[in-house]
């Protein structure tokens, strides 16, 4: 369930108490249900709810009027959003389902309630909100000075890591939602250049694509190439500093 999957979540940021575990568990909200390829969030639109993913994958993404588009993250089980919402009431961006997508639809004032229940699932939440900051600050560099070798590297150790910590990723790899289209449009490339890169990194032994999965072969050789560090993921620093709450 979506408030499971968002516990998941908070936890790598706490070390939640079982009060805590309830009202995240507890968390008022309807089940909605998007087919792939519809729009969850225009540009522009009123919003009236914040979402929590529960399951499958979606892109937050701003277009140009000559319909070219920059996705600037995947939302993946667990994250949350528009927390704008409690805030602002009309969108900035859009969102669009890449799979089918089931999420929990939270009214800005159970959400609100939710953050002051406890000091620690405030902080966590924040914590949360700051990772996704680091996020888009790796995506800025990555776009703007990383080659289209090391952009994709790096882009496909993220989701990676990002699916692990949401129990979605093996071991040595993952199942990969996104088209090559999709891709090239979140690191700024042709799906032509997407697609070639790719190979080439499959016969450097890289990696290795069967069908929707993505399977590392040589992940360290890979981590140095595209010089992926995974520390702006703050994991450890978050929770030593909710520790000392």
């Amino acid at each position: 369930m979506a408030r499971e999957a968002l516990l998941r979540r908070i936890s790598f940021f706490a070390d939640l108490d079982d009060d805590d575990k309830n009202v995240v568990l507890q968390l008022m909200g309807s089940e909605r249900r998007f087919a792939r390829g519809s729009e969850i969030i225009h540009a522009g639109q009123v919003l009236d709810s914040v979402l929590v993913v529960k399951s499958g994958w979606a892109i937050r993404y701003k277009s140009l009027e000559d319909g070219r588009r920059q996705v600037l993250n995947v939302l993946l089980p667990g994250d949350v959003f528009d927390l704008q919402v409690l805030v602002a009431a009309e969108a900035d961006h859009s969102v669009s389902a890449v799979t089918e997508l089931e999420t929990l639809s939270v009214k800005p004032e159970d959400f609100r309630r939710l953050l002051t229940e406890s000091g620690r699932l405030t902080l966590a939440i924040w914590w949360m909100q700051v990772q996704e900051e680091a996020f888009l600050r790796e995506q800025i560099v990555r776009n703007g000075q990383q080659t289209a070798r090391e952009r994709i590297g790096h882009f496909l150790l993220e989701l990676h890591r990002r699916l692990q910590i949401a129990d979605e990723g093996a071991y040595d790899g993952f199942r990969m939602a996104l088209t090559q289209p999709v891709l090239a449009d979140a690191l700024g490339l042709s799906p032509i250049h997407t697609n070639r890169t790719l190979r080439q990194l499959e016969r450097d032994g890289l990696l290795k694509r069967e069908k929707d999965s993505i399977t590392f072969k040589d992940p360290d050789r890979l981590a140095e190439i595209c010089q992926f560090d995974p520390s702006y993921f703050h994991l450890d620093a978050f929770r030593m500093r909710l520790s000392r709450e």
